[in-house]
């Protein structure tokens, strides 16, 4: 399979610098030196649009997966190529940006959910996950910060990038602790209390800081010091950001399922 470089070869072959490929895959060029390096593994949707914008026919990436799969065909392991076949097929699909709508969009729902039910403790919650989430990722779209500029200091880049991501998740975490206090500033309904879903949101944007801070500090070891094997965090950060958003969706579809069923116990305690 390709290596970091057969990467490189590809890419210079092409006639396209780090900082190009770097700026089309929308990553860093930090990313791209560890690619080729080694120090990291390419994922695959990454890999395949390298590839295409280094204009090389993808067909014989996937004639190496057929002939892995024909030789599979008569063990077990078939099974399980069929299952690494259709991951790598939602790979292409399941990006960032649709994890992030997603996420917003099951925000928004709950929002409004919570209006119909007149459950304020539960409006107050996501409205306050919602306001701070899009501003972090206006704050991103319009370019105000990203992972390209300034790209002649990689220090400065990174701290702001994951320097701007610490400090909203601890925002929504502090927010999130003293939310009742807040909800009782906004406004003076007699039932606005706390509940058991803001000691899980809390929890889930302190874990997200700490990966942030973590990755800010491996950042700092790694440009500034020149410590090129500190990337643990930095390899695996959508992972460990999807696990906390992954639980934030969970905890989302279970306040708005129990929220329903107090609803109803509501009514029925009415006749």
């Amino acid at each position: 399979m390709i290596n970091g470089e057969d990467l490189k070869a590809i890419r210079i072959r092409a006639s396209i610098t780090q900082q190009t490929m770097a700026n089309r895959l929308d990553v860093d060029r930090k990313t791209i030196i560890n690619y080729e390096l080694g120090v990291s593994d390419i994922p695959s949707k990454k890999l395949f649009s390298w590839l295409r914008y280094c204009k090389l026919d993808t067909s014989v990436l996937l004639t190496q997966i057929k002939s892995i799969r024909e030789q599979a065909k008569n063990n077990d392991t078939a099974k399980l190529l069929d299952c690494v076949t259709i991951a790598f097929v939602c790979s292409q699909i399941w990006t960032l940006d649709v994890i992030t709508h997603f996420y917003l969009l099951l925000l928004g729902i709950c929002s409004v959910y919570g209006i119909y039910l007149k459950n304020i403790n539960m409006v107050h919650i996501t409205g306050f996950i919602l306001l701070i989430t899009g501003v972090n990722k206006t704050v991103f779209d319009i370019g105000l910060i990203n992972n390209i500029i300034p790209a002649d200091n990689l220090l400065l880049q990174g701290t702001l990038v994951y320097g701007t991501n610490l400090m909203f998740s601890l925002a929504l975490a502090l927010i999130l602790i003293f939310r009742v206090q807040l909800s009782r500033i906004i406004s003076h309904s007699k039932n606005i209390e706390l509940t058991h879903f803001d000691g899980i949101f809390h929890w889930v944007f302190i874990y997200m800081a700490t990966i942030n801070l973590i990755s800010l500090l491996e950042h700092v070891a790694w440009s500034y010091f020149e410590m090129k094997s500190w990337s643990l965090i930095y390899d695996n950060f959508e992972r460990l950001v999807y696990i906390a958003w992954a639980v934030n969706c969970g905890a989302l579809l279970t306040m708005m399922i129990c929220c329903s069923k107090e609803n109803r116990s509501d009514d029925a305690s009415t006749f």
